[in-house]
């Protein structure tokens, strides 16, 4: 891959939108090349910087009626006269049809907006989905999986704490055949999340986390995508999502030591 091909790649890659093949000469590429590795970094440091609170504009409340004022107040007297509408009244004759034809529409408005609401949460998921597994089939390049290498969890957690907002759970699973290797900062679109990784035998677990945005319950949810298991649910107001390659029994038994130590509180 030329450095040209590389800058054409770059930002699929960097909102993680290459299949694995792709990404893997991308990877190839900035290791072999320090220009390019440079951009990626810069890439990289934009995106950090534009998440912390302090560099984002915060428009006020009521910033949609000030221009509106002020565009009345400069506008000239006959264009003041045509934003304002004219009183109408419907002649008593036609209210009955009209009634009518509102409770048609209102049904219909209703059911085209629970499958509308349907498809919307269905391609969320899709796209949440689909970016994990691409993080998660990234982190197994060369040099990507782990930022901070340890087995112990008293080294894990706190070494998020200084760099996310919230506290991923990181827990001791190595007696139940789930060893903590680390974890690592990653995206989901432009959010950072957390990403703690275990091995199964041969097989490589990536637990992201995340907090929840919004009260709606978040049923468990269990898939498969790009070969790679994939297991959702929600625990102490974060959002959790699992993907490994391990098999789908092995998934579980690892979501549910997951789920007892996040119920228990966890000994950290």
């Amino acid at each position: 891959m030329t450095c040209d091909e590389l800058h054409q790649q770059l930002d699929p890659f960097f909102d993680n939108e290459l299949g694995l093949t792709e990404a893997q000469k991308v990877q190839q590429h900035l290791e072999q090349c320090p220009a390019c590795e440079e951009a990626y970094a810069a890439r990289l440091a934009v995106r950090q910087a534009l998440q912390k609170p302090e560099v984002r504009f915060a428009p006020p409340n009521d910033l949609r009626d000030q221009i509106q004022g002020a565009l009345f107040k400069h506008a000239s007297p006959t264009h003041q006269r045509t934003w304002r509408v004219p009183a109408f009244q419907l002649p008593n004759w036609l209210l009955p049809s009209l009634a009518g034809a509102a409770a048609v529409v209102a049904v219909w408005l209703g059911s085209n907006f629970f499958l509308t609401e349907n498809r919307s949460s269905n391609s969320v998921l899709a796209t949440v989905t689909a970016q994990l597994v691409s993080d998660h089939m990234r982190s197994l390049l060369p040099d990507h999986l782990i930022d901070v290498v340890s087995t112990d969890q008293h080294t894990v957690k706190p070494w998020f704490a200084g760099k996310l907002s919230f506290s991923p759970p990181v827990y001791d699973l190595s007696d139940q055949g789930f060893k903590l290797l680390g974890g690592r900062l990653d995206f989901l679109g432009n959010q950072e999340i957390a990403a703690v990784v275990f091995q199964h035998h041969q097989h490589y677990i990536n637990l992201f986390a995340w907090p929840k945005t919004d009260s709606t319950p978040f049923p468990d949810t269990t898939l498969q995508k790009e070969g790679f298991n994939v297991y959702g649910w929600e625990a102490n107001g974060l959002t959790m999502w699992a993907v490994t390659d391990a098999a789908p029994d092995a998934l579980k038994t690892f979501v549910d030591l997951q789920k007892q130590k996040q119920k228990q509180g966890g000994t950290e």
